[in-house]
């Protein structure tokens, strides 16, 4: 039954989004909302900005429209006889976690709105650092934390707002090619959304159908070669989403090994984060600030290798897949068997990072 559920709530979110972009992509020709190419840049035409609006909207619709048909099937009346008999139990909890909702996605809003902030007028990445640890802190707030089994307030604190920013910022900065961040965050979701609905997270689960339907829709418009961006505002808010129902997904498994299971959202984003941490790596080593935006992110790096703008975001959502599926057995194959997955995950990150490095010596250190 709640498979029909997650189908449904994708194939919403999918059309949602599909109806949605081409519509942002004309009020972005309207307003002006461009990206111009430039020196940092590898599109040759103004390219409109307004994508992320469009996949904010396909999620928030969604997400509103469903909690509104939950509330008044709740309440009886005509409406409740349409609920099939095997959701009909479920029906207080979804009202429970309405509340939860609420804040997910005025979260998200804010998010969003800095970051279309910073498309119309590019903020400084300080601003908008600070309006992602604002954001964080009021998830903290709001008893939003991460615990990892360790009985300190201050340490989950720390914990939950570093992980909200660098999520955050990671999947901002893996918007750099046609297609690459709405793809990874798609495959992302997926393997996501798919352990969650394993372990019977139903309203997580849910949750990661509606943000997998509205980014597929968007990669329609978006893959290369793009005929819209999502923009910051796009890239913030996925990266924000995604982020928090990981904090919101309760990952631990309770056996003698469940406790690795924990360790599956860094395994499933173990590409974004190595994105995000090797380009300020080598930011730092060139005596860069590392809030400089540059060409030297994993993508460019494969072309830089030789690869084509298709063949590189391609190759990226394969290894997103790869390192990702490991996950799926950490709570399954005991400390050894996990011991085997962090290594395995590591040396096709190795791998790849020394290809990179005698690549850009073949080219001159680019």
């Amino acid at each position: 039954m709640w498979g029909l559920v997650y189908a449904y709530l994708f194939a919403l979110s999918l059309a949602l989004s599909l109806l949605l972009t081409p519509l942002a992509r004309r009020a972005a020709v309207l307003t002006g909302m461009l990206d111009v190419p430039g020196e940092r840049k590898a599109h040759r035409g103004a390219t409109p900005l307004l994508g992320g609006a469009a996949i904010f909207a396909a999620v928030a619709l969604t997400i509103l429209l469903n909690s509104a048909l939950a509330f008044l099937a709740a309440r009886g009346g005509p409406l409740a006889a349409l609920v099939p008999a095997g959701l009909s139990p479920y029906l207080s909890g979804a009202l429970a976690v309405l509340p939860k909702l609420a804040v997910i996605l005025l979260g998200g809003l804010v998010i969003f709105l800095i970051g279309l902030w910073d498309d119309a007028v590019e903020l400084s990445p300080r601003v908008k650092l600070l309006g992602q640890l604002l954001m964080a802190v009021g998830l903290v707030a709001l008893d939003v934390r991460i615990t990892l089994f360790v009985p300190s307030y201050l340490f989950s604190a720390l914990v939950t707002v570093a992980w909200v920013v660098v999520i955050t910022n990671s999947f901002n900065l893996l918007d750099n090619m046609d297609g690459l961040c709405a793809g990874v965050a798609c495959i992302v979701s997926a393997l996501m959304g798919g352990i969650s609905a394993l372990s019977g997270n139903y309203f997580i689960a849910s949750l990661f159908a509606v943000l997998a339907g509205s980014l597929l829709g968007f990669l329609r418009y978006n893959f290369n070669p793009a005929g819209i961006f999502m923009g910051d505002a796009g890239s913030m808010f996925i990266g924000y989403f995604i982020a928090v129902m990981s904090v919101m997904q309760t990952w631990y498994r309770h056996s003698a090994t469940g406790s690795l299971a924990v360790a599956m959202p860094l395994v499933i984003l173990a590409v974004p984060i190595y994105d995000t941490l090797s380009v300020i790596v080598i930011r730092i080593s060139r005596g860069q600030s590392i809030f400089r935006a540059d060409r030297r992110h994993f993508s460019h790096r494969l072309t830089n290798l030789g690869m084509s703008v298709r063949g590189a975001v391609l190759f990226v959502y394969l290894v997103t897949l790869c390192t990702g599926l490991s996950a799926v057995f950490l709570p399954r194959v005991g400390w050894r068997g996990g011991t085997v997955v962090f290594v395995q995950v590591a040396l096709v990150v190795s791998v790849i990072a020394i290809l990179e490095y005698f690549g850009s010596k073949k080219n001159g250190g680019a």
